[in-house]
């Protein structure tokens, strides 16, 4: 058997089998040999095994932390809402609605002028002429130009169906001129819409009851709102055994105010323009909704 032959210093060591200059690659063109890139791949290990027992044992302190979290009774441990929402399960969140009732304090008319003609150009001088004549009066009622606004101006064609040759033909040209009158005034109402049909428009529709000022309304609906949602929180905390503690969150839903008109459009030539048509003001209904949530106590 032939015997192991000793390394020289500095040579390095696979296995048992020292590598020799003879075995040894030749060195890259870097300058770096087999034994220097050998002992980097040794270094790079030792690196990495470093790392990994750094990361198992953050591992094992977080794990113990959380364990030592959950066995404590001093926090309380949340718990899913009927909507997703996570929440602490010692509260209780119920919702309220309110709802009042105020006059209105603008009143909207929407006055249409309508005019055919053979062809488009005549309908549409006709009816420029006729709109005209119908905001001279009501500017001479005392209306400020400013709360008289046109709201659509359109020129179209109409034809007639003929059930027996199955085909359209062409009958006139329509045009079509409207404006949004705004009144604050709600007296006036019923004047200017006889002024309007006598100057000449030819359907009136309206009125549409607003209230621009509604702050005061929603505050009151929102009060109410909020009344019936913690007599709501106190009922169930009642029935639970528990009683109401402080308010953790308050959260409003949205307010609304839907406007108001008459059902039907009325047509000009229903009404004598010497007269002011009756009206009287309907009240709006102002809705408000909260949301409470309550802390629990025993």
């Amino acid at each position: 058997m032939a015997a192991a032959r000793n390394p020289r210093p500095g040579a390095a060591v696979i296995g048992s089998q020292p590598i020799t200059k003879a075995d040894e690659a030749p060195p890259r063109p870097d300058g770096t040999t087999q034994e220097d890139r050998l002992m980097s791949s040794f270094t790079t290990m030792k690196h990495w095994k470093h790392r990994a027992a750094l990361a198992a044992t953050a591992t094992v302190v977080l794990a113990a932390i959380i364990v030592a979290g959950c066995a404590s009774g001093d926090a309380t441990p949340p718990a899913a809402g009927v909507d997703g929402t996570v929440q602490p399960i010692d509260t209780v969140t119920v919702s309220g609605q309110g709802m009042v009732k105020a006059g209105p304090d603008e009143a909207v008319l929407t006055v249409m002028v309508e005019n055919d003609a053979p062809d488009a150009a005549q309908a549409l001088d006709a009816n420029s002429k006729q709109m005209t004549a119908v905001l001279d009066r009501l500017k001479a009622e005392g209306l400020d130009e400013s709360v008289l606004q046109t709201a659509n101006v359109a020129v179209y064609p109409n034809r007639v169906y003929n059930p027996d040759t199955g085909k359209e033909s062409l009958e006139s040209y329509r045009a079509q001129n409207s404006i949004r009158v705004t009144l604050t005034d709600l007296s006036k109402v019923g004047g200017i819409f006889a002024a309007a049909t006598e100057a000449g428009a030819n359907n009136v529709m309206g009125p549409e009851w607003r209230l621009n000022d509604d702050t005061a309304a929603v505050g009151q609906a929102l009060d109410e709102a909020f009344s019936r949602a913690r007599a709501k929180a106190e009922a169930l905390a009642t029935a639970a055994g528990l009683k109401l503690g402080d308010l953790v969150l308050m959260q409003e839903s949205g307010s609304t105010m839907p406007p108001v008109m008459y059902e039907e459009a009325t047509k000009a030539a229903a009404f004598d323009g010497a007269m002011a048509v009756p009206i009287n003001p309907l009240d709006l209904e102002i809705n408000a909704s909260v949301t409470l949530t309550y802390r629990l106590a025993k």
